[in-house]
């Protein structure tokens, strides 16, 4: 163990080299660990909310208004093996604001939902309907709600299907233990006693089925057959059921935001410790040649200084683990509001702790802290002891090798543009490319700068452009660190803010209309439907000098899920949906497509679709493309064909009277918007989605400093001999530490000046490249100036910050 205190020993006496090799890889594991942790729990989250509800189940029946329950009876009757469960839902807030599901089923055969009370095949809870509000909850749930059996607790329905909210008490009957899928905040009830809670007598919200595909055939025609008798004028559609599938939609636009954040993050923190040890390797040359003439070989050397890099890379894993799970924590508010905005309430917001994240995290910290020094380190040791003792304290430059690997990177890229079929992932790989071949250029590009610089200006100026020239080589890692920070927070900013912009003007287009119209939101916070008095009583309205009425239903095409968009064609709306190509439909069997469908999916004009929906299979032909950013899935528009109509678009002369109107008339059983109230929530709801991405790129931002900071301090300790020399020339401590200030206050400067157009190219390639082979969407591109200005005004004053304080230390 001689050796490894030897190797220690000099963090002791430089105890900057010890906090720069840690911070680094500290702060990127905590990125990294959070993001993971944050998008695990988004994901596990919304699985578990919807597969309490569904059990074993793998296929549902759940028409837009519900069912009655006759169509479960009859269905029962005719398979008498069937294994399903009918079911009532509803949306509960308790008196905290906290969400909860309610869901009425058959308590005394679960059916396929018979695994949310444990695993034993034959599992059931023990129920006895003493009272008519009673609901029975996990008895883990029920000790963290501290909720008693027999106490009863006051919730507030969330209203639907016209009914206005109100106060809903129910009282805990009892307890029983979860199976395999958690029961977090869900309320459960036989449905003979949901149906009146909820005012829903002889009605049904879904049925679910735990069927083979063989079965669901047999099913989807015997209910063909059910209902020709009984409601033959009622479509109903057979819609398989998949929890994980929905979740692996659910927000990829900021899961893929912040992956892509966090790795950065990392990067970033490598690159900071490949620094740190670059500073290490040149203190610590006379300490290895003295231990190789002792007689330990060049290889033993090695194993010592890699168990020393695995320490200190276990406790910057370790303490990053620890930070990141804070973070994930204060942050999962956050990105649970801006998925609730999105996707509609989800009852749970747990941060779940993932061994398979965290163990990611720490595979990720242990093997790039030994990627990033090992390399150097042993081609450090293959000098003789001689070179090791006398040669040069400066760290080597090796231009050529990293131009060449820029140069190679660069091409990589334009292969990946050149050919579309790379998809996201080359995509991805050129964002990320760009990043590091202009990192990895921009010594020679700094190099030419002040090459420029230093025959300029007066003497003192002079002096500070020269030596920061000499010393190039030991800040370069850091200076290349800090531009792809400021590069990367320049483009996430343009893509965001252009994304902004252009939706904001998609918005201004598209809500044409006076007035908007809508139900409000049906069972699982789904849409719901106008009744057809209301929607009579409206229209006929002498205020209304225009309507189109529209509905959006659930599709697939080719197995993706697509949306079917109905509304009526009126002229006064046409000029809200900007053709990007083609025509309006003028056949029953004619749609338009909207952009993410043609650029994801590959739909082309004069394409034929075949189309499942709750309908059964339609054929249509593609006449024209619009474009949306409403929907990354697809969305096929369709005039309006008489189904339940979701929302009205509303003209009138006197739009405000139409509204008090309609307001003093119907009250909450319908929401009135004006079009600037759903341009402002729906600015709203894209700020708040992003408000967890501009959190983390000013982290990144605020390590990218740290790195730069420790970079000066240990920059100066080299330096304290070259400072003792111009002070016994007569240049005094304020004037040197005046010096030092204005090296990393010009350092800093021209690094964000060569970051601009690096995050402008980065800005280019999320724009025209990722959102496109990701989400379908083209943006129109903005150049925000105020991120470059940010960068500008920021640079320079950190490093001019991080100077002063490494002065104050070493002069």
């Amino acid at each position: 163990m001689l050796p490894l205190k030897a190797l220690l020993r000099l963090y002791r006496a430089h105890p900057w080299l010890l906090l720069m090799s840690l911070a680094g890889l500290t702060l990127g594991v905590t990125l990294v660990v959070a993001i993971e942790l944050l998008n695990h729990s988004a994901r596990t989250n919304f699985v578990a909310a919807r597969s309490q509800l569904a059990g074993e189940a793998n296929y549902r029946l759940a028409p837009q208004g519900g069912l009655d329950e006759q169509v479960y009876v009859r269905l029962v009757r005719s398979q008498p093996n069937l294994d399903a469960m009918p079911e009532l839902h509803a949306w509960l807030k308790d008196e905290q604001g906290r969400s909860f599901q309610l869901l009425g089923m058959d308590l005394f055969s679960p059916g396929p939902l018979r695994r949310l009370f444990g695993d034993a095949p034959d599992s059931q809870p023990d129920v006895s309907l003493n009272r008519a509000d009673s609901v029975w909850l996990a008895a883990p749930e029920a000790r963290r709600l501290d909720w008693q059996a027999g106490q009863s607790r006051t919730f507030v329905l969330g209203g639907g299907e016209g009914a206005p909210p109100r106060p809903l008490t129910l009282t805990l009957a009892g307890t029983f233990e979860p199976g395999a899928v958690p029961m977090e905040r869900l309320l459960v009830t036989d449905i003979g006693l949901a149906q009146p809670l909820l005012g829903k007598e002889g009605r049904l919200d879904r049925i679910v089925f735990k069927l083979s595909e063989q079965e669901a055939n047999t099913l989807q025609r015997a209910l063909q057959a059910a209902l020709q008798s009984y409601a033959p004028h009622q479509p109903l559609w057979l819609e398989p059921i998949s929890p994980a599938l929905d979740a692996s939609q659910l927000g990829d636009a900021l899961a893929l935001n912040l992956t892509a954040l966090s790795l950065l993050a990392m990067a970033v923190g490598l690159f900071l410790v490949f620094n740190a040890q670059r500073f290490v390797q040149s203190v610590r040359r006379p300490l290895l040649a003295q231990l190789i003439i002792l007689g330990m070989p060049p290889r033993r050397v090695l194993r010592w200084l890699t168990l020393e890099i695995l320490i200190l890379a276990t406790l910057g894993t370790l303490l990053g683990l620890l930070l990141g799970s804070l973070l994930a924590l204060a942050l999962m508010g956050q990105l649970t509001q801006a998925l609730a905005d999105l996707y509609g309430p989800n009852p749970i917001d747990l941060l779940r702790l993932s061994p398979t994240s965290l163990g990611k995290a720490l595979v990720i910290g242990l093997l790039g802290m030994l990627a990033a020094n090992l390399p150097g380190w042993w081609q450090l040791l293959r000098q003789s002891p001689l070179a090791l003792r006398e040669g040069n304290s400066r760290p080597p430059a090796h231009p050529w090798q990293r131009r060449g690997l820029a140069i190679a990177i660069l091409l990589l890229c334009a292969l990946c543009l050149w050919q579309p079929y790379t998809g996201l992932g080359g995509a991805l790989f050129v964002a990320g490319g760009w990043l590091l071949a202009m990192a990895l250029l921009l010594p020679d590009a700094l190099r030419s700068l002040l090459g420029r610089l230093r025959a300029r200006g007066p003497l003192t100026a002079r002096l500070g452009v020269a030596e920061t020239l000499y010393h190039l080589d030991r800040t370069a890692i850091a200076v290349m660190a800090l531009q792809l920070a400021i590069a990367a927070a320049i483009g996430i900013g343009v893509m965001v803010s252009s994304f902004r912009s252009s939706v904001e003007i998609w918005l201004g287009q598209r809500l044409a209309a006076d007035l908007y119209v809508t139900a409000p939101k049906g069972v699982a916070g789904s849409r719901g439907a106008l009744g057809e008095q209301t929607l009579n009583t409206i229209l006929a309205s002498p205020d209304v000098r225009a309507a189109s009425r529209r509905a959006v239903l659930p599709a697939r095409w080719q197995g993706q899920p697509i949306e079917w968009a109905q509304m009526d064609f009126i002229p006064e709306l046409k000029a809200a949906y900007p053709l990007l190509a083609g025509r309006w439909p003028a056949a029953p069997d004619e749609v338009l497509a909207s952009e993410p469908l043609t650029v994801r999916l590959g739909v082309r004009v004069g394409q034929r679709l075949e189309v499942t929906s709750e309908g059964g299979l339609r054929a249509f032909t593609v006449t024209g493309v619009y474009q949306d950013y409403g929907s990354d899935k697809g969305q096929i528009l369709h005039a309006f064909e008489g189904s339940k109509v979701q929302s009205l678009a509303l003209f009138s002369p006197d739009p405000e009277h139409l509204g008090d109107r309609l307001r003093s008339q119907f009250g909450e059983q319908v929401n009135l918007l004006p079009a600037p109230a759903i341009h402002a929530a729906a600015l709203r709801v894209f700020d708040q989605t992003f408000v967890v991405t501009e959190l983390l790129k000013l982290l990144i931002l605020g390590i990218a400093f740290v790195g730069i900071g420790s970079a000066f301090m240990v920059l100066g300790l080299a330096r304290r001999g070259e400072l003792q020399t111009l002070q016994s020339l007569g240049v005094g401590p304020r004037h040197c530490r005046r010096l030092l200030v204005w090296q990393g206050a010009g350092l800093g400067l021209l690094t964000a000046i060569l970051a601009l157009p690096v995050g402008y190219g980065l800005a280019w390639v999320l724009i025209e490249v990722v959102n496109p082979r990701a989400f379908g969407w083209r943006l129109a591109f903005e150049a925000a100036p105020l991120h470059a200005v940010t960068a500008l005004l920021l640079a320079p004053v950190c490093g001019a910050l991080a100077s002063w304080y490494a002065a104050r230390r070493v002069v």
